[in-house]
């Protein structure tokens, strides 16, 4: 699988690039990043989905015993990322925002991902997705915990903080024998294709869902702030969102925000 790794690698360093991390990069208040984060809750939900049916459909033992290992791993980081939110001061979408037009580009990378775990033919393209997923989240949370690092929010987070990477980093798919397996895996043509195919499938689906996020803020960002008419509060203020996954403007210093 020497191949697939290499061809993920490729993948993760051209999205790095993406708009939105160079965003990132500037350090914008928080609130100027709607619809981020709750844009994110179908992607977050469906996950552990993707995870269960990687893990329930794969029968090798050798693959099996990686893929349920990423799962147990995995688990529970749905509650990590409610309770960002919570800690943020946004309340979850319900149900019927979650399927409305803001949630659009969410909902078609998920599912399609889900389809993925769901039609592949060999478990090494089950494989791939996790690990593909996994390349990508590393992008994520290495960038959104040093931005929010640099603007200084100090709320106690899990999903988006830098423990939440570092425990990525250590999972035991990435340790130095589990990798070395992998690479020693020798496929045949047919799941070879297949994998390089569930590899590009899945960087397409998440640059799309990162490309409308990038225009929903970038909309948002054109548009006029109104000017608080209140003093502004410390830093750390729950953040004030409305119902659909807009972020309005928070009360807080000028330049500083998660």
């Amino acid at each position: 699988m020497k191949i697939i790794q290499e061809h993920i690698v490729r993948h993760q360093e051209r999205f790095s690039d993406h708009p939105f991390f160079v965003r990132l990069s500037t350090d914008p208040p928080l609130e100027r990043l709607a619809p981020f984060p709750v844009c994110l809750t179908f992607f977050v939900m469906t996950f552990q989905d993707i995870l269960r049916i990687c893990d329930e459909r794969t029968t090798d033992p050798e693959y099996k015993r990686m893929v349920h290992r990423h799962r147990l791993e995995d688990a529970g980081h749905d509650r990590w990322f409610l309770g960002d939110l919570a800690a943020l001061g946004v309340a979850p979408p319900t149900a019927a925002e979650l399927f409305g037009e803001p949630h659009h580009a969410s909902r078609d990378a998920s599912l399609a991902l889900l389809s993925d775990a769901l039609g592949a033919r060999h478990d090494t393209c089950r494989l791939t997705l996790l690990l593909t997923l996994e390349s990508a989240g590393h992008v994520f949370f290495e960038r959104v915990a040093r931005y929010l690092v640099r603007v200084g929010e100090r709320r106690r987070l899990r999903y988006f903080s830098q423990a939440h990477l570092d425990i990525e980093k250590a999972h035991d798919i990435f340790e130095e024998d589990t990798d070395a397996r992998i690479e020693a895996i020798v496929l045949d043509q047919e799941a070879r294709a297949e994998a390089l195919r569930v590899s590009d499938r899945c960087y397409r689906e998440l640059t799309g869902m990162f490309d409308a996020f990038e225009a929903q803020i970038a909309a948002g960002a054109a548009r006029p702030q109104a000017r608080p008419s209140m003093p502004e509060p410390a830093r750390g203020a729950a953040l004030r969102f409305a119902r659909t996954p807009v972020l309005r403007p928070s009360a807080r210093r000028r330049g500083g925000a998660r």
